[in-house]
């Protein structure tokens, strides 16, 4: 009976990571491509990781992945824009999930 159980889970689960999509993650350098492209990439992909280089730091990049305003963030997250040096544009307008800070923080004063 065991191995019965055993047998039907085993293939339950391969069937469903056979029925899974792996999604990976699009990335993106801004630097070389224009704002619309940007833009649209995170929209079609629903998120996407862009890279830009640093202003401070030659030859260093500088990455944070980008999520979609027509999206939902996760509960207790807003979209927050931000922006990021692409070919055309140097202030490219993207948007980022954030956590919401709350406006009376009780739980920090009743947890002493």
């Amino acid at each position: 009976m065991n191995r019965h159980l055993i047998r039907i889970g085993a293939l339950a689960s391969a069937a469903m990571l056979a029925a899974t999509q792996a999604h990976a993650v699009t990335r993106i350098r801004a630097d070389l491509n224009s704002c619309a492209t940007v833009q649209q990439t995170i929209i079609r992909d629903g998120s996407a990781v862009v890279r830009y280089p640093s202003k401070n730091i030659a030859n260093y990049f500088l990455y944070d992945r980008y999520e979609s305003p027509q999206r939902n963030c996760p509960i207790g997250e807003r979209h927050v824009a931000h922006t990021v040096p692409a070919k055309d544009n140097p202030r490219c307008v993207v948007y980022n999930c954030e956590k919401i800070k709350p406006i009376f923080p009780f739980g920090d004063r009743f947890n002493d």
